[in-house]
């Protein structure tokens, strides 16, 4: 008898907290966003997710150049990037990062002056995402960058990517040169499977890091589990 009673209260209880699929859309309590389970092509904004590279590049907010960032600078990928290392996701870049150097170079680019506009009112930029996975896939990147993974190595030769030009404008009548950039970003490798595992098969950190159990973990990176939660 009190256990007939234990599972009627369970079961009521059970039914209370649920809420029907459709209701959650519109309930603040449940902020769910609907997202497709395979990636996106066409149509659609662009948005080039996995698969055949197709040398194209979505239309960015602003000109960034990686070029002028990190080859001709020199700053450190992780330096903007600064989640990589220690979350599943590489990370958009705060505004705040910008604006640490931004506060004092480049002020009067029109450039400039529409990143410090969203930083000062606190809006994000909104960045097409070049590189994406689909919804079933497992990657952390903090594994792979601590792992000796470098960015490059998933992402292409980036720090080349962005190829600046330089315009003549005038701006609050000054004349200066502004920076254009026609491509920001193209996703240089497929970021399928097979690829994915061609690394584990054969990358170096695994002897490395792993040293005679090296191939018992070329076994576990090949299992499904590994990148299929």
């Amino acid at each position: 008898m009190l256990r007939s009673v234990s599972l009627m209260l369970a079961a009521a209880l059970l039914t209370s907290c649920m809420v029907k699929e459709e209701e959650r859309l519109n309930d603040p309590r449940f902020p769910l966003e609907p997202h497709l389970i395979l990636p996106v092509w066409f149509p659609s904004n662009g948005q080039v997710a996995a698969g055949a590279t197709t040398g194209q590049a979505l239309d960015q907010p602003l000109p960034f150049s990686h070029y002028l960032h990190a080859t001709k600078n020199q700053i450190d990928c992780e330096y903007c990037h600064v989640s990589a290392r220690n979350s599943i996701h590489g990370g958009v870049p705060q505004l705040a990062t910008c604006m640490n150097c931004h506060k004092f170079v480049r002020t009067k680019s029109p450039n400039i002056k529409k990143l410090k506009e969203h930083f000062d009112s606190g809006t994000p930029l909104e960045w097409n995402k070049v590189h994406d996975l689909p919804d079933y896939v497992h990657f952390a990147h903090n594994r792979h960058v601590r792992a000796g993974v470098q960015c490059t190595e998933c992402h292409g030769q980036i720090q080349l990517q962005g190829q600046p030009r330089y315009e003549e404008e005038t701006v609050d009548g000054e004349t200066m040169q502004v920076v254009k950039v026609d491509e920001v970003m193209i996703r240089e490798t497929t970021l399928q499977m097979g690829w994915c595992l061609d690394c584990h098969a054969g990358h170096p950190s695994i002897d490395q890091n792993y040293g005679d159990n090296a191939d018992l973990r070329r076994a576990e990176l090949k299992d499904c589990w590994t990148c299929h939660k």
